[in-house]
């Protein structure tokens, strides 16, 4: 499976390896190249049946491939909106382009957020440069 190293390009990240990249005021949220490492094949991915506003740290849903099992959490406080229509039947459009066209979830992040903020690229790097997988 050829891996696409694309990067959205206003990308921000969760220490627990989530990403966002917020384009006006929808929010695109993913899981991270890095957190998928390893992984051959998704076999499914459990969503949470959400409406309306979240708080940030709350399960969106979970991706399980093989024994392993990822959780997806709010990067922030948002209104949930959607999944990824495009994961439909190509689960592992994740693994193939994870922080591109692999987004999981869209979001519209509260117009006043309070939360702590998000990692940019750089710190990010530096986070999983410190971390074992």
């Amino acid at each position: 499976m050829k891996v696409s190293t694309i990067s959205r390009p206003g990308m921000q990240f969760t220490p627990e390896h989530e990403w966002m990249d917020v384009n006006g005021t929808v929010g695109f949220v993913g899981i991270s190249a890095w957190k998928l490492k390893g992984i051959k094949e998704i076999d499914d991915i459990k969503w949470r049946h959400l409406r309306g506003q979240i708080k940030k740290g709350t399960l969106i849903a979970e991706i399980h491939a093989g024994k392993k099992i990822i959780p997806i959490h709010a990067p922030v406080n948002c209104n949930y909106l959607g999944q990824n229509q495009q994961l439909n039947g190509n689960l592992n459009l994740v693994l193939e382009s994870p922080q591109d066209r692999g987004w999981l979830f869209f979001i519209s992040p509260s117009k006043f957020f309070n939360n702590s903020p998000l990692l940019s690229p750089e710190e990010y790097k530096e986070l999983v440069r410190t971390q074992k997988n």
